[in-house]
This record gives C-alpha cells, structure tokens and sequence, in this order.
C-alpha cells in the first residue's frame, strides 16, 4: 500500500467559543483571560502574551477519546492505552434503522444502528471501525445534541463489532448509547465485555465529524490524545487515504 502523509483528512469537530455543539446539558466551553498580581493574559488588553484557562468537558463539548475507565469502578487512564498510534480502519457510511418494536432499551421511533446493517460488512484487515450515520456534517459544527434522543448502536451490534477484532470505535453522536437509558449503557459494555473484563486495549471515540467528501473504504488512521491521565480525553483523529498497489 501507499499512504500520503502530506493529505491529512481531520475527522475532529472544532469547539468554539461561540455556537459551539455539545451534548449532555453542558454549558459552552469557557474561556477566561488570567488577571492577577499585575499580569494580563491577553495582548488585546495590554499584555505580553495571551493565557487563557479553559474549562470544558471532553464527554460534551469536544471529539474525543475514551477507556473502559469510563464505566469501570477500576481507573483506566485513556493516555495509557492508545499504542500504536496509526492503525488500519474503516469509514462505513450507515442510516440507522427506525425501531417499530420495542426490545430492551429500544424504544418506538428510536434511530438505530442494527446487526443486519454491519454484519459481513467489516474487512477482517483493519482494526479501527469509523461509523458516519450523520450527513449534514456542516451543521454538526454547532449542533445541541441534548434532549434528541440520537441514533445509537444495538447490543448486539456493538458485540459484533468487538468479535471482529475492532479495537477502536469511532462515531459521530455523542454516545454509542441511548441518550437516556436508565444507565445501562448496553452498547458501552457490549464492546468493552464489561464486567467480565476490565478491557485495557479498546478505546470508543465519540462526537467525530466526518467530511461529506469523504467516501467509505479503508483509511490509515491517526488517533492521538493529550497525555491525561483521565477516563477521556480531547483527541483529533486524522485519516490518511490507501492507495493499493501490485
């Protein structure tokens, strides 16, 4: 195969100041210029430099990262477990299926990434799964995803998923679950074999954005995080096309 590295093709939301999405009933991202013991941190107002604190929640206001630490009693750092970085994945474009029977969790007119939609569909190669159930990938930019009850992945779905060897899933909602479930987190656990096992190599990457332009296939994917010790972590997933050759 051949990989241009020149070519990036970021699949990251940019979290803004303003009009910003987020999900969960989070506030905006907050930004604020430091201002103590003489020192101003912002050139605009007569500083040397501008130092900013920035508060935000990586689980709604950013793309980002996580570990089974998530959900797991046991602390699983996210920075510890992404090695190595570039792994092969695939982009595979799903609608989710509406529900008309009720099962489990799955309500009537829940949006929903189903088995039949996934199964012989993942190339054993790869071990990074990339799943756009999102068109307008404009509007995600400043998209509230609260109280929308998005579409999410079935149980069974998910188990699928980590029998094919999937140790990186990625989507563009802000949770591979229910928006409101009562807490089961079907999907979470399903991947991550939870509690059976407290799963130290999977990671689940949420709020992704993939461009319009972007067609489905296989990808080298880059799948960075900051260097915190934490449950979840901001992160800028970077795809790079495959060119294959004889």
């Amino acid at each position: 195969v051949q990989v241009d590295l020149n070519k990036p093709i970021d699949i990251s939301l940019v979290s803004k100041t303003k009009k910003s999405f987020k999900a969960w009933y989070s506030e905006e991202i907050i930004f604020k210029t430091i201002q103590k013991e003489g020192f101003i941190g912002s050139v605009e107002e007569g500083g040397a430099v501008n130092f900013k604190e920035i508060l935000i929640n990586p689980h709604a206001n950013m793309t980002h990262t996580e570990s089974v630490g998530h959900i797991s009693k046991e602390k699983v750092f996210i920075n510890n477990l992404i090695k190595p970085n570039h792994v092969v994945a695939q982009l595979i474009s799903i609608n989710p299926e509406i529900i008309h029977k009720e099962k489990g969790v799955q309500k009537k007119g829940d949006k929903c990434v189903v088995l039949s939609q996934i199964e012989n569909k993942i190339d054993p190669s790869v071990t990074a799964l990339i799943l756009r159930t999102q068109n307008n990938y404009i509007d995600l930019a400043e998209k509230e995803f609260s109280n929308t009850n998005w579409p999410y992945l079935a149980e069974e779905t998910a188990v699928y998923i980590r029998n094919m060897g999937i140790k990186h899933l990625l989507i563009d909602q802000p949770s591979v679950d229910r928006e409101v479930d009562g807490g089961k987190l079907l999907a979470h656990k399903a991947f991550w074999n939870y509690p059976l096992t407290v799963d130290k190599e999977r990671t689940i990457s949420e709020l992704i954005g993939v461009p319009e332009e972007v067609k489905d296939g296989i990808y080298l994917l880059n799948l960075l995080v900051a260097n915190i010790e934490n449950d979840a972590s901001p992160s800028r997933p970077t795809l790079y096309k495959v060119n294959f050759v004889k």
